[in-house]
This record gives C-alpha cells, sequence and structure tokens, in this order.
C-alpha cells in the first residue's frame, strides 16, 4: 500500500512537471516575439530538464534496466552523442535527438486524470483563438509559417477537448450534443479561413490529414492492417516524401499545383536534394547541424523542414530507427484505445495530424510542440485507462 502512495505521488509529480513545461514554453515562445527571440535557444534545453525529472517520475529504474525499449532509447541518445563530435555537429543537437528520444520513451508512461486533461485542452486549445483574434504572423515578428504550425496545435487540442465533451453531452442531452457537433463542424472552417490567411501550407496540410481522418468510420481504425499501415505511413512517410519531392523537383515546369499562391513544389526539392547528397556520403553519424546548404537563396542556413528528416540527416541511420521504432511502437500501443473511443481517435488524428504538418516543417521535435504531442499521446492512452477505474 505504501509503495503504491509513492508510486502515485511520483505520477503526480511527473505530470506536474510535463504541464508546467507546456504552460512556460507556450507562455514564453507563444504571446511576444521579444520573448520568443531571448527564450527559442534555451527552449530545447528547458524541455530536456523537464524530460529528465519526467523520467525519474514515470520510470522505475529497476524495471528499465530490463526493458527492450529503455536500451533502445539509451543507444540512441549515446550513438547521438558520439556522432556530434564525429560529424563536427553543433552540440544543442544532441539536445534535440534526446528530447524526441524520452519523449517517444516516456509517451506510453503517462496517464492524466479527467481534470487534468480538461486543462490541457483549455490552456492549448486557447492559442487558437488567441492567435486568431491578435494575428502575429505578419506584423508582429512571427514567421507565417510558425503561426501556422501555432494555430494548428492549438486546433487539434480544442477539437479534441470539444470531441470529449460531446461524448459526455451526447449520453445526457441530446439537444446540446447536437448543436456541440454543428460548432465542430464551425471550427473546421473557422480553421481553414484562418490558415489560409496565414497562408501556412505546412498547417494546412495537417488540417486536411485531421479532418479526413475524423471522417474515417471506426470499423477502419479497429482493423489492426489499417492502423499499422497509417502509423507508419505518418512517421516513416517524412522520409518518402521528401524523396518524392526531390524527384518531383525535376519537373517544375511541368507541375503547376498551387496552394495559398504557392508552387507545391517552391524550393524544399532544391534543399532535400542538397542534403540527401550531403547524407549520402555520412549515412551512419549524419551529416551534422553546421553543415552549410548549398542552396543560393538560404545563404547557407541550415534548415531541413521536416521533423524526422532533420533526425535522420542530422544524427544518422542508427538514431532514426531508433526514434522511429519507439514512435512507432508508442502508436501501435493504442490501437485498443481508438477502436474502443471516440476521444482517443480523435487525440491520436491529432497527432497524426502534427506528423503529417512535420512532413514540411521541423514542428514536432522542437518546443514546445514535442510536449504538446507527448500530451495527446498521453491523452489517447488515459481515455479508456480513467474509464476502467
Amino acid at each position: 500500500m505504501e509503495r503504491n502512495d509513492i508510486s502515485s505521488k511520483k505520477i503526480m509529480t511527473g505530470n506536474a512537471l510535463l504541464i508546467s513545461a507546456i504552460v512556460l514554453l507556450a507562455t514564453v515562445l507563444w504571446n511576444e516575439y521579444s520573448w520568443y527571440e531571448k527564450a527559442a535557444p534555451l527552449a530545447t534545453l528547458v524541455s530536456f530538464v523537464f524530460l529528465v525529472g519526467m523520467f525519474f517520475c514515470y520510470v522505475d529504474i529497476r524495471e528499465a534496466v530490463v526493458d527492450r525499449e529503455f536500451y533502445i532509447m539509451a543507444a540512441g541518445i549515446a550513438i547521438a552523442a558520439v556522432n556530434i563530435f564525429l560529424s563536427g555537429s553543433g552540440k544543442g543537437a544532441w539536445l534535440t535527438a534526446t528530447d524526441v528520444l524520452l519523449t517517444a520513451y516516456l509517451a506510453g508512461r503517462v496517464r492524466f486524470s479527467p481534470k487534468l486533461m480538461c486543462f490541457i485542452y483549455a490552456y492549448v486549445g486557447f492559442y487558437f483563438y488567441y492567435w486568431t483574434f491578435d494575428v502575429k504572423g505578419y506584423f508582429k515578428g512571427y514567421n507565417t509559417n510558425y503561426g501556422g504550425l501555432v494555430l494548428i496545435t492549438g486546433f487539434v487540442f480544442a477539437i479534441t477537448g470539444l470531441v470529449a465533451f460531446y461524448e459526455r453531452l451526447k449520453q445526457t442531452e441530446k439537444g446540446g450534443a447536437r448543436f456541440l457537433f454543428f460548432f465542430i463542424l464551425f471550427m473546421f472552417a473557422w480553421g481553414y479561413n484562418i490558415i489560409a490567411w496565414y497562408r501556412a501550407r505546412c498547417a494546412f496540410l495537417g488540417l486536411v490529414v485531421f479532418a479526413v481522418l475524423l471522417l474515417i468510420p471506426s470499423r477502419f481504425w479497429k482493423n489492426r492492417v489499417f492502423y499499422t499501415f497509417l502509423s507508419i505511413a505518418m512517421t516513416a512517410g517524412a522520409i518518402a516524401i521528401s524523396l518524392l519531392y526531390v524527384w518531383l523537383g525535376k519537373y517544375t515546369d511541368s507541375f503547376g499545383i498551387r496552394i495559398f499562391y504557392k508552387d507545391i513544389i517552391s524550393g524544399r526539392d532544391v534543399i532535400w536534394a542538397d542534403l540527401w547528397n550531403a547524407f549520402m556520403r555520412m549515412p551512419l553519424t549524419g551529416i551534422g547541424s553546421n553543415y552549410k546548404i548549398n542552396v543560393d537563396w538560404m545563404d547557407g542556413v541550415f534548415e531541413v523542414h521536416n521533423g524526422l528528416l532533420d533526425i535522420l540527416i542530422v544524427h544518422g541511420v542508427f538514431v532514426f530507427t531508433a526514434v522511429l521504432i519507439l514512435l512507432v511502437k508508442r502508436l501501435l500501443d493504442l490501437h485498443k484505445n481508438v477502436s474502443e473511443d471516440r476521444t482517443a481517435r480523435t487525440a491520436v488524428s491529432a497527432v497524426f495530424a502534427i506528423l503529417a504538418a512535420s512532413f514540411m516543417e521541423n514542428f514536432f521535435i522542437v518546443p514546445p510542440f514535442l510536449l504538446c504531442t507527448l500530451a495527446l499521446i498521453a491523452i489517447a492512452g488515459s481515455v479508456c485507462y480513467n474509464s476502467s477505474r
């Protein structure tokens, strides 16, 4: 009994650390651009400190030493540390890989109470409304693509919270549930309108994926093969997308599709072609974060514009494989929940939407988006856990 009390206290402490990290980082990064400029260089380190604290709250060391996933995570972190020296990478790049590995390892161990989930829905979802009414993209310093990422993150949390409320309301008052259903539809129209105004194509991709996944009937989600395919497509698919873009880049003159006034192939093909050429010479160690991109208009600035591709290109095959194994495992572990519960299905659809948007931006691997993704996985894992208690 005493041991259970200690375990419960540690879990509560871990949850407090996660929520505190999200609130702290979102507050300093998403409110004022002057705050963002000062805090952004330290955000990955701050995430690391909180994640280490969470590790000791959520993980029993005696169980970890016989856990294969622990060794996959530890090996990925150790190899990433060696590779930054072999590739001449910036030391801060190690923190990015370590944060992602810790997140992928811990996400399946986090459980939220219903009240805590409501707080997360409200706090992160608030930023969708905030960035809609106080437009920050064009005139207040923020890059419009970054604005789109804040919007889609806030949006998926808001919708997940509304769906959770809808499911509860549907059991008690049909009229209220019907009104909420139409409000959710209105939210999607609202989301498209503001994302289009920001011209954030990566966020638009996330919005489309989110909408499509929510329309898929539950019987498909119950199919293990379909769900496994979806999980792999939304993770390893980041690599396939980059290779497809490189190939399509050869035919830009005849490829005239435009989204938000820009060609769908508008630069990333050239960047990714250069990065792939460099990577193929150093696939085991990666090329590091100090590589200077050989694209005139990039002025040598290193930016991968793809979350999981960044892990592969910067840190090499072994670190990427460790991340992929842990991340896909976390998603597959949620299959039972998404088969049985609409809120869990919505939360996982939100994770897939973030991963899809990350095909075009680093997005989920940087703070606070990484911790928000962890929270969504935890929500999907907590819904059925709470109902069974």
